[in-house]
């Protein structure tokens, strides 16, 4: 007869626990990474500090003195503001900006929603077309776009740089777009459609609502590259009245003379802030789309 030996129940479980060397080696990797990320950070942020702190300097006290001055002064900023032609600039950018990324989201929700939802004939060939227009340089477009442009008379105007900037931002919003709907479950629009909601109601009311982090992982990402374009608006705007930020702070460096460093730094400032403010709203749904995108790929 076998003899079966039972086990005392009482008995506590113990984990197994790490060896101490193992231990000890992975404090260090995680001591080593932090070292490594805090680098980084303050490589990237060093020179927007520096910025800050040059554009609250006295005026002409160059950038040889001390790092930290002793005195703060906001005229600078007083004397952007008071031109007529800074503020100018940066609404320009604005409607430039604010256009193009508004128009690219609604295009990219539309055919991001057509994309992942219905299936029609040239679908895998309307995506290879995105994907292939996703790999061609910007540069490229520049000249048949200017000449395009011009045979139009749409040269020194809104219309041309919004709608530039929404045709290099669709590609990749719609890519974005389908790849976030695509995680929807079909049963709620199913069960949509059987309680009788029209297509368009489904996505407006359903689909989109849901779709919400890369609705604004969209925007965010036009808007800025938007803003930050600078060859684009060089080569489609002229005149004065029209010049964006980026186009005028380049006139602008050209016309100082002497060592006017503060008042060139704090114009990068105000150029920065609009930027800035749309992500700091934007940035908890921005970063749970980045994580919804991570866990999907």
């Amino acid at each position: 007869m076998k003899h079966v030996q039972l086990i005392d129940r009482h008995i506590p479980f113990r984990a197994a626990r790490k060896p101490p060397g193992r231990r000890q080696r992975w404090r260090w990797e995680a001591l080593a990474m932090n070292i490594v990320l805090f680098s980084v950070c303050l490589l990237v942020l060093f020179p927007v500090f520096y910025t800050i702190i040059t554009s609250l300097r006295p005026p002409r006290l160059g950038l040889s003195r001390a790092f930290i001055p002793d005195t703060w002064s906001f005229d600078h900023y007083i004397r952007l503001l008071s031109t007529p032609r800074f503020p100018r600039y940066i609404l320009n950018s604005v409607i430039n900006s604010l256009g193009g990324a508004l128009v690219t989201t609604v295009v990219s929700a539309l055919a991001g929603y057509a994309c992942a939802r219905y299936t029609f004939s040239g679908r895998s060939l309307f995506l290879i077309f995105i994907m292939g227009m996703l790999l061609l340089p910007g540069l490229t477009n520049l000249i048949p776009l200017y000449k395009l442009a011009s045979d139009l008379g749409l040269l020194d105007s809104y219309l041309i740089m919004i709608a530039i900037y929404s045709a290099y931002g669709v590609p990749f919003g719609i890519w974005v777009m389908k790849s976030f709907i695509e995680r929807i479950p079909r049963e709620l629009q199913e069960a949509a459609a059987v309680d009788g909601a029209s297509p368009l109601q489904i996505m407006g009311y359903i689909v989109l609502p849901l779709a919400r982090p890369g609705l604004v992982a969209v925007f965010l990402f036009n808007f800025v590259y938007n803003w930050n374009d600078f060859l684009t608006a060089l080569i489609m705007l002229s005149s004065t009245a029209m010049k964006t930020a980026t186009v005028g702070l380049f006139d602008f460096q050209n016309q100082l003379t002497g060592n006017e460093n503060e008042l060139l730094a704090a114009a990068c400032v105000i150029i920065m802030l609009p930027g800035l403010v749309v992500f700091l709203i934007a940035r908890k749904t921005f970063m749970r789309a980045m994580l919804e995108g991570a866990v999907k790929g």
